[in-house]
């Protein structure tokens, strides 16, 4: 990495030229500082390092409670706080880790006309010392303001928390707002509890840790990163191929494989299952579930009468999901589809036929067309093939965490939608890429958050 200075992006009258021109829109990427620029939270270390009376874990309970917000907590401890200039300089660059592939990122939305702003909850000098030994130089910093004076003593000020609130020491949703008459699009990437207010009005947010979470737990359009290296490509991506799920993700298929699993069980003796239970098995191919729920003796048997039974009723029994067969027709020439399933593929092609989606689909791969069942890449790489389509160009859109595991062995992103076999948040603890609540979102999800002329870093 280079140590050059990284210097401001292009001037707001550049980029309003630029946008007349027809160049590029305005776009602001703000960036949360603690667990995102720096890889390290320095917050709380800082404090608890520099602080000697017990008192501050009362204020820093009832914060962890949710009684109080940041900007109340700072000013509680500030005064019990301790610390020379030298310190806190040797402090940050001790305890402070800057995200590698940041000032390269910085280079490529200069490149791109992209503003990048900093936002934190956290602390002014820490950001500017650890920029200053990075030479990153020219970002405007929106966050706490640190004051250390000659005989140790501390001042913490707060000058942009939102007065009609004031529980952030720094609110992000009000700095949010307060850009968005000047961009076009503003991006957020964060990680944690600070950003979640601002992720519910950014544009699109590129979340890390625990934001992830709370943007799939409540529906917020996130694209999930490890750090800036991914960045670049997440927001520009050209997505070429998209590979599905069957069950659960296009059809609704679960009544008639309850059904028919469950005859299996009377005629062999055994108890029956709820819906619930086959419900979060149903991912796995037939072989695997006779294997998990019958005794090796009865296997080959207990296929033979699922699939005589089944073979009876699911063509009657199975229909689209809400969505599906619209979502199917936007994508329709605009990307390569196709099917990759656990379901037997002379069913899965049967049924595409039968509810109309098969001629969309360059490709229908099920179980026991000589690949192994997912979690295997075998299935994804054979779709990839066919679709002309590489790694980074080709997604999978399933509902199952084993739908995101096949997908992350072959390479490539899933896209999890949640619904009635697992939730947004179970989805999301499994990393995919994005969690959508329901396939109508997937369209607009597969188009590039931004359109630039320089993708990678």
């Amino acid at each position: 990495m280079s140590n050059q200075p990284v210097k401001a992006a292009t001037s707001n009258s550049d980029l309003l030229s630029s946008r007349e021109a027809g160049v590029a829109k305005r776009t602001l990427i703000l960036c949360d500082f603690d667990g995102t620029v720096s890889k390290k939270d320095t917050v709380n270390k800082l404090i608890r390092n520099h602080i000697s009376d017990p008192h501050w874990r009362y204020y820093v309970k009832r914060y962890l409670r949710g009684e109080i917000g940041s900007r109340e907590v700072y000013k509680a401890i500030a005064p019990l706080m301790r610390m020379t200039r030298l310190e806190f300089e040797k402090f940050v660059l001790e305890h402070a880790e800057l995200d590698p592939f940041f000032p390269r990122f910085l280079v490529w939305a200069r490149e791109n006309n992209i503003d990048v702003k900093i936002v934190s909850d956290g602390f002014d000098e820490t950001i500017k010392k650890l920029f200053d030994s990075h030479g990153v130089t020219g970002l405007d910093i929106i966050s706490n303001t640190l004051l250390i004076e000659q005989d140790g003593r501390i001042e913490i000020r707060s000058e942009h928390s939102n007065p009609a609130c004031g529980i952030c020491g720094t609110c992000k949703l009000n700095t949010l707002r307060n850009f968005r008459s000047q961009y076009d699009k503003i991006v957020l990437i964060g990680d944690g509890e600070s950003d979640r207010h601002a992720a519910t009005e950014a544009d699109m947010v590129l979340a890390l840790g625990d934001l992830f979470l709370f943007c799939a737990r409540n529906g917020i359009p996130a694209i999930r990163i490890d750090g800036f290296h991914e960045a670049p490509a997440m927001l520009t991506r050209d997505i070429r191929a998209v590979a599905f799920d069957l069950d659960g993700t296009l059809i609704d298929s679960i009544e008639a494989i309850v059904e028919a699993f469950n005859y299996m069980f009377s005629e062999l003796g055994y108890p029956s299952m709820t819906l619930q239970e086959i419900l979060r098995r149903t991912s796995i191919s037939l072989i695997d579930f006779v294997k998990s729920h019958l005794k090796p003796e009865h296997g080959e048997l207990g296929i033979k009468v699922f699939r005589d039974y089944y073979d009876t009723i699911y063509l009657e029994r199975t229909t689209m999901l809400p969505g599906a067969m619209e979502a199917l027709l936007k994508l329709n020439g605009s990307v390569s589809q196709g099917i990759v399933s656990n379901k037997r593929g002379r069913y899965a092609r049967i049924l595409a036929e039968h509810l109309g989606f098969a001629h969309k689909m360059v490709k229908i791969i099920g179980a026991e067309d000589g690949f192994k069942a997912k979690p295997s890449a075998d299935m994804f790489h054979e779709f990839m093939k066919h679709a002309g389509s590489r790694e980074e160009h080709t997604v999978y859109v399933g509902d199952a965490p084993i739908d995101i595991e096949g997908a992350s062995a072959a390479g490539i992103d899933a896209y999890a939608i949640a619904g009635e076999f697992f939730t947004a948040e179970e989805l999301a603890l499994h990393k995919p890429r994005r969690v959508l609540s329901n396939i109508g979102e997937l369209p607009q999800a597969l188009e590039p958050v931004i359109t630039t002329h320089v993708q990678k870093i």
